[in-house]
């Protein structure tokens, strides 16, 4: 470890928070000034001395740097439960990202900071961050995630929303197909036929419905559990559900049998 990074240490060991945000922005390496800056910031942040890491953050001139330091005293204020400071500062982060010149940077610095907001449980500033990132394939992939959060977090509608905001048709059908899954675990078996029937790639949508026609037969909707099985587009997998709950009815049957 050379002398300057000891030194950078010893200062954030002693508390000197600025003083170490000012030799950090002197090293000349740009991914190690980064890191260190990073470091320094969570540090602060940690010590609970989130005012002074705002501001000695904000004071970072260059902005990707800037941005993602602001970004982790963000998520140790979350740590701490301090959402709504933690909400102000992931917007900091925000508008340090668009300031940026390189798109490519731009849009990665967003994705860690929807990435870090969708960690948070700030399902709109995720979405925020999201729909500013300029490279459609990296705008899809995060988009896909925030989704597949909001689906965890039982934000079926919400999820959908976001799905539909999906350019590319691949990575929209395989998270509508995530959601209508969750959905189909809540037991919300209306909601995700409607969600299921959007699926665009016609294998998706088949594993999809065969997924919930399986679910309604093992809830005992014998009926409604072959409907939906006729709508699969695919014969195999029409087969597999139809199976499914032919399984299903003979095994109820079986239990109301042994009731007698």
């Amino acid at each position: 470890m050379n002398r300057e990074l000891s030194d950078i240490i010893a200062m954030v060991e002693a508390g000197q928070f600025d003083l170490a945000f000012q030799a950090a922005q002197k090293i000349e390496d740009a991914w190690v000034r980064l890191e260190v800056i990073r470091e320094i910031a969570k540090a602060t942040a940690k010590a609970g001395q989130f005012d002074h890491a705002l501001q000695a953050a904000q004071k970072i001139e260059d902005a990707k740097s800037r941005s993602l330091a602001l970004r982790e005293i963000a998520k140790a204020m979350v740590e701490v439960g301090q959402r709504e400071r933690a909400n102000q500062a992931f917007q900091f982060a925000l508008q340090a990202a668009q300031k940026i010149e390189d798109a490519r940077n731009r849009s990665w610095v967003l994705m860690e900071i929807a990435e870090a907001t969708v960690e948070a449980g700030q399902f709109d500033r995720a979405l925020q961050a999201a729909q500013k990132i300029e490279v459609a394939g990296l705008r899809s992939l995060e988009l896909r995630k925030i989704a597949e959060a909001m689906a965890k977090a039982g934000q079926f509608d919400h999820a959908f929303q976001v799905a539909q905001k999906i350019e590319d048709a691949r990575n929209r059908s395989w998270v509508l197909m995530e959601i209508a899954e969750a959905t189909v675990e809540a037991g919300q078996f209306d909601r995700a036929l409607q969600i299921a029937l959007e699926i665009e790639v016609a294998e998706d949508r088949s594993l999809a419905l065969k997924d919930i026609a399986k679910a309604l037969a093992k809830a005992g909707q014998i009926e409604c559990a072959v409907e939906v099985a006729e709508m699969i587009d695919r014969p195999k997998v029409r087969l597999q559900a139809l199976a499914a709950i032919i399984a299903a009815k003979q095994k109820a049957g079986k239990g109301e049998a042994g009731k007698e």
